[in-house]
């Protein structure tokens, strides 16, 4: 079972405790809930550290009490958890199903059951599209069931990036051990660090595939084989991803490569240029004048064409084939520009890393600097601070700097856009701090102008440096605000304000397109981790790849600059 599934699980336990009773469940549920998120969110998957260290290694994990790690270790073991199973046959199939539909509550699942009385949420789509009247939900409301039963949908069968990733890099790394193999990429989606993908594509070279392909289907990490040819083979990974490879001939690796990456509206745009120099390009090479030309590398193929070679985030149809042709294609940023991360949690809030961990962990990252940025005292399940509380991490914060000379440790909070527009927390504490990220963590579904005037007196509050997520997305389960992002980016690019790109699973936002949107009104992007977990901090190559994909460059990014730098920006 996998770290998703397991963390499914667990999330669907905290529900229905809250279902049969919230008052009684409380504490309960919110366990079952925070352990969902740190283990939907963990770098390693759970199977390995069992094997590792047995249920004591779950057990050490923050966030998983001793039953929860008990239970982790049943679903490892059997595929089941028993608890969820007499949870499910004590309450209504249906209301535990609607439970599954972003954005609906306990209350909200218990109301559509006694009141529409579907069987399921098959049924319950055709009853909110048949029926428009007000008599059960305002028209508002049924709305928002409906893109919550159209949101669920759109992710079936594929998987976030982070979760995609680990196992592609898993397949390459041993296919590349195989003897006689060449070359080795995953490619599609995944090779332009689309948030989301759906199969893992892998492409080879070799001369002998029908011994490589013998050799793969061996892997230990195969749950079943699909499909076995000489060149091409079709496996299930044991996490229930479906991987593809194929071995191709090296000498057409580079049209090969770029042909797989995609994307489809690239290569259809790379093709139609290529006609005007009375070219055709394929995936084995480019023809001109009556001969086939073949390319070992994509830089080649790009070069052939009079341009510059087209970094694979960037293949998307937008203005990327212009840029090359001009070669006035971006200096990307890279992972190795970041200096600090501007957004972590610690245990004064919600997060599970005391003070002195996150500087240790900033250290073996190689950071100038870390922002201590915990939730203020408007999120209250979150245990945010107020002032009294903030003057005591502060106290803390300057005792553990004494022990970590070579790394500044910011304070900083994210504090709360209310619904009203107003922070949740004083402007003389606000004044007092190093940074100040300011998030909209409730009232989610107000009208469009609403929210953008609510943002922009965030964006122009004198002490406020960073909006955090900017859109609200959540992927799979909350779609974006309705903001007017052409007033968002000329706000930002005016006050010099930043927008966060927050590098977390779910999260990747703001989204490419609208960093790639706000690049060209001159805005500047903080890339961070909103980590609350030590293993969160590794998720910045994520955040960075958004950004990559939104075309931006180092001098785009407030968490490139040294320290020196940083202070002198947040004096603005």
């Amino acid at each position: 079972m996998t770290n998703k599934e397991i963390a499914h699980n667990l999330a669907q336990i905290g529900k229905i405790l809250e279902l049969k009773d919230p008052q009684k469940n409380r504490f309960r549920y919110l366990a079952y809930e925070r352990a969902a998120q740190t283990v939907g969110n963990l770098t390693e998957e759970l199977k390995y550290v069992y094997d590792r260290g047995g249920l004591k290694a779950l057990g050490e994990i923050e966030g998983v009490g001793e039953s929860i790690a008990a239970s982790i270790e049943e679903m490892l073991k059997t595929g089941k958890l028993q608890y969820l199973e007499q949870l499910k046959r004590e309450n209504p199939a249906n209301e535990v199903e609607f439970l599954s539909i972003p954005g609906v509550g306990p209350k909200m699942a218990v109301k559509i059951a006694q009141e529409l009385k579907p069987k399921n949420i098959k049924e319950l789509k055709k009853i909110l599209e048949k029926d428009r009247s007000e008599t059960v939900f305002k028209e508002k409301t049924k709305q928002n069931i409906l893109q919550g039963i159209e949101i669920m949908g759109k992710l079936t069968g594929r998987l976030l990036i982070t979760e995609a990733l680990p196992i592609a890099e898993e397949v390459v790394s041993f296919v590349k051990n195989i003897k006689g193999i060449g070359k080795c990429d995953y490619v599609g989606s995944l090779r332009r660090f689309k948030e989301t993908v759906g199969d893992i594509d892998i492409v080879a070279t070799s001369t002998n595939s029908k011994a490589v392909i013998e050799e793969f289907i061996k892997a230990p990490f195969i749950d079943h084989i699909m499909t076995q040819g000489e060149t091409k083979s079709t496996i299930i990974h044991w996490q229930g991803v479906q991987v593809d490879l194929e071995i191709v001939p090296e000498a057409e690796y580079g049209s090969l490569l770029q042909h797989f990456t995609g994307s489809k509206e690239h290569n259809v745009a790379l093709r139609t240029f290529a006609q005007t120099q009375a070219k055709s390009v394929s995936e084995h090479g480019i023809k001109y004048k009556n001969k086939l030309h073949t390319f070992t590398t994509e830089k080649q193929v790009y070069e052939f064409l009079g341009m510059d070679f087209i970094p694979t985030e960037l293949r998307e149809d937008r203005g990327e084939i212009q840029a090359a042709l001009a070669h006035k294609l971006p200096r990307l940023v890279e992972l190795t520009d970041i200096k600090g991360d501007l957004h972590v949690h610690s245990t004064w809030s919600d997060g599970f890393m005391k003070i002195e961990e996150i500087a240790q962990n900033a250290q073996k990252l190689g950071y100038e600097y870390i922002v201590v940025s915990d939730h203020t005292v408007g999120l209250g399940i979150a245990g945010g601070l107020d002032e009294k509380d903030l003057e005591k991490r502060q106290e803390e914060i300057d005792s553990v700097q004494k022990k970590y000379p070579n790394l500044k440790i910011l304070s900083s909070v994210e504090v709360n856009i209310k619904a009203n527009g107003d922070l949740d927390i004083k402007d003389e504490m606000l004044e007092k701090l190093d940074i100040v990220t300011a998030s909209v963590h409730t009232s989610f579904r107000q009208d469009k102008e609403t929210m953008t005037k609510r943002i922009l007196g965030a964006i122009n509050h004198p002490h406020v440096d960073i909006i955090g997520h900017p859109s609200g997305r959540i992927i799979g389960e909350r779609e974006s605000y309705k903001v007017d992002w052409s007033q968002i980016f000329e706000s930002c690019a005016k006050t010099g304000t930043a927008l966060e790109i927050s590098s977390f699973p779910n999260r990747l936002d703001l989204a490419d397109y609208l960093v790639q949107e706000a690049n060209i009104y001159g805005c500047k992007f903080a890339i961070n981790t909103d980590s609350h977990h030590e293993n969160h901090l590794d998720l910045m190559r994520f955040g960075v790849a958004v950004a990559r994909r939104g075309w931006c460059e180092k001098s785009d990014i407030i968490n490139t600059k040294n320290l020196h730098e940083l202070e002198a920006w947040l004096k603005r």
